[in-house]
């Protein structure tokens, strides 16, 4: 399906949501920041693991940005959590208080009626992300008329940026997003994750191990600018494993990366 045939379907699906065609433009990273404090969708797989899930929710919490999701997001997020045989294996209990805890903190964050946008998406993002690419879609067209969203997602051969050509939706992946946000309001995001890694006490997590834990999950960028600013030099500091997962530019020596004082984190 072509940019021009999925633009025509969402705009018949929901005439009077559809943005006005001025302002129907890609549009960039930093013309979103420039606006104030950005909207984000937030994908599944960043509100599964539970550290970058905290990162998330407490920089929201703090004004920093303001999170939306779905129900397919949260069906998604509570599947994979939950699944005896999965990674993670949760009490059902748990997992429900938790998002009982992030619908009370964010009320507005739930995009109602995302669903009628799926067909939009047809060809375009893989099958079992198009609910993903909707709700992103239903947030920018009618809680924000037209204003751009942010898609926060570690998928993006699922979700291309193409998918969204002509709608005010910016794809980007969670190190690419977090990075410019700590650019931005580096103090404020600083302090919102120093009083986060307070909170944790069962078990606790330190800022090194934080730091490992995020580039594990990825965010290698904005690990190595949260370690410079809170005074670590983690090029000389990660553990073998973790410098493996650097990109080569940023790797240390082998020998370095053996005498680290970082742990493996979660």
């Amino acid at each position: 399906m072509s940019a021009s045939t999925r633009n025509r379907a969402a705009t018949k699906a929901e005439p009077v949501e559809t943005a006005p065609a001025g302002q129907r433009k890609d549009t960039t990273l930093d013309e979103v920041l420039q606006q104030g404090v950005p909207s984000v969708f937030l994908d599944a797989n960043i509100l599964i693991p539970e550290y970058l899930r905290s990162v998330f929710l407490d920089l929201a919490y703090a004004g920093l940005l303001e999170p939306h999701w779905s129900k397919g997001v949260l069906a998604e997020t509570r599947r994979n959590l939950v699944d005896p045989q999965g990674r993670y294996a949760l009490d059902p209990r748990g997992v429900d208080k938790t998002l009982r805890a992030m619908a009370k903190a964010f009320p507005r964050a739930l995009a109602h009626g995302s669903e009628k946008y799926d067909e939009a998406f047809f060809g375009s993002t893989d099958a079992k992300d198009q609910h993903v690419a909707a709700g992103a879609l239903k947030v920018s067209l009618s809680v924000y008329g037209g204003k751009p969203v942010i898609l926060v997602t570690s998928n993006a051969a699922d979700l291309p940026q193409w998918a969204f050509d002509g709608m005010q939706v910016l794809m980007l992946h969670p190190d690419r997003f977090l990075l410019a946000l700590l650019k931005r309001s580096a103090k404020a995001v600083v302090t919102t994750i120093d009083k986060m890694l307070m909170r944790f006490k069962n078990p606790p997590i330190s800022q090194v191990n934080l730091l490992n834990v995020l580039v594990g999950a990825g965010c290698h960028m904005f690990a190595l600018e949260l370690g410079r600013r809170w005074g670590y030099e983690m090029k000389t500091s990660l553990t073998a494993a973790r410098q493996q997962q650097l990109p080569k530019t940023l790797r240390s020596t082998p020998a370095a990366a053996a005498t680290s004082s970082f742990g493996e984190g979660r």
